[in-house]
């Protein structure tokens, strides 16, 4: 009972020691998101929620908002099946002023091996969010994260992210192109949710980047 309490204290003090540690970005309140949707009118425009289940998320309050998932809801017209990573996102090019994925990113392999050959589906799943953005258009992901423990304990976690991973990789940096990353974002905010941490990238042009010595500016 004793190394019981003892164990639990010591837990504890470790997850405070690891949210003094994070930076100064650390955040208990949900952002606004309605408020950063300055392009287009929020009313007049489309929102599309990644891993929706039945009913999409509309944070941004766009006029429509649709969703993808790994299963077929057939209740919610809406709401297609998608098996992000893997399948090309069943919209066309530039459709969406809006993105949004929950508990969705760290669900995403980073690697598959297949005969020999490395695919990257997490860095495909960022060029499917970019090419049915909207010049303009926003993502937002909200994540758990490193070094928090939710961002470990499930078994399903297969892309253990960072606050970096999407600022650093497919944001302004874009270090995602020797893996194949075709899309231009910038980052507009970012923070910690408790253990989440979020991110909103823009979408800055809809030419697609091949070459990697082609940058955003060229």
């Amino acid at each position: 009972m004793k190394q019981s309490l003892v164990s639990r204290f010591f837990r504890k003090l470790n997850k405070i020691f690891i949210i003094l540690s994070l930076r100064a970005k650390f955040r208990r309140q949900p952002i606004d998101l309605k408020q950063l949707a300055e392009y287009p009118s929020p009313s007049s425009g489309r929102s599309l929620d990644i891993g929706s289940g039945p009913n999409p998320r509309n944070p941004f309050q766009a006029g429509v908002a649709f969703g993808i998932d790994i299963r077929s809801w057939d209740k919610n017209c809406n709401v297609n099946k998608c098996l992000l990573g893997t399948e090309r996102i069943p919209f066309e090019d530039n459709f969406f002023d809006f993105v949004t994925a929950y508990d969705v990113l760290e669900h995403i392999p980073r690697v598959v091996n297949e005969k020999s050959t490395a695919e990257f589906p997490f860095v495909q799943a960022m060029n499917e969010i970019w090419r049915v953005l909207k010049v303009g258009g926003l993502f937002y992901s909200q994540t758990p994260c490193y070094p928090m423990r939710e961002a470990f304990q499930d078994p399903t976690h297969v892309n253990v992210m960072t606050e970096d991973t999407l600022r650093l990789y497919f944001g302004e940096a874009e270090w995602a192109r020797i893996y194949g990353y075709t899309g231009t974002f910038s980052t507009v905010t970012e923070g910690w949710l408790g253990s989440h941490y979020f991110c909103v990238l823009r979408k800055t042009t809809d030419i697609p980047v091949f070459d990697l010595n082609q940058t955003q500016k060229d």
